[in-house]
């Protein structure tokens, strides 16, 4: 199968999933929700599931887990500035489940312990950040050690890249929200889920093509 063909076959899939994200962010959203809220949880679920179809196919499960369970979290984050426990809690045991599968499929064990360095790593990074300084926010810090699972699984390289981009996108955002108006640096923290969210999706995919 082509990459076009995956990508569109991936963005299918992902536009097909948006359904239990959006379901999701209902669920764990304290106000009401906006059709503006939708259309943007359908638009990145299809982005994440395209991007996971070129990643090696013992990883497309784990970019379908994010496309159902980190979307919304990410979402959930751009509305309220908070990370729902529950949908952290079953992303990281998902994220664990998918990854030890993924090291059985691809006969390496030595995925697997980086895996677990990338939890911890990322995880570490924003716990630290959390304690010294109050940023990020507690929801931020329990995202993390998912994300750095997936990254970590494929190695310094990318966990690095992930966790870096993550900064950078969040500034580039913030910056953004600061010209337009739609963010003022009183209302306090940025959401990171979102930018951590897509960092992790990109890092994943650059490291899969340039595979």
């Amino acid at each position: 199968m082509t990459i076009d063909l995956r990508l569109v076959v991936g963005f299918t899939l992902g536009a097909g999933l948006a359904a239990v994200s959006a379901l999701l962010f209902r669920a764990t959203l304290k106000t009401a929700p906006r059709r503006p809220h939708y259309i943007a949880i359908v638009v990145a679920a299809a982005v994440v599931g395209a991007a996971a179809a070129v990643w090696p196919p013992s990883l497309v499960a784990a970019g379908a887990l994010l496309a159902v369970l980190g979307v919304p979290a990410a979402a959930v984050d751009a509305v309220e500035h908070r990370v729902p426990d529950r949908l952290t809690a079953a992303l990281t045991i998902g994220m664990a489940i998918m990854l030890v599968m993924a090291s059985l499929i691809a006969g390496s064990p030595r995925s697997l312990t980086m895996a677990l360095v990338g939890a911890v790593v990322w995880g570490g990074v924003l716990l630290l950040s959390f304690l010294l300084t109050g940023d990020p926010g507690p929801g931020d810090v329990k995202l993390a050690p998912s994300l750095g699972m997936l990254l970590g699984w494929l190695g310094w390289k990318w966990l690095l890249t992930g966790i870096a981009g993550s900064y950078l996108l969040a500034a580039l955002l913030a910056g953004l929200g600061l010209l337009a108006k739609r963010w003022k640096l009183r209302e306090g923290r940025m959401p990171l889920a979102p930018p951590m969210l897509a960092a992790t999706v990109l890092s994943a995919t650059l490291a899969a093509l340039s595979g």
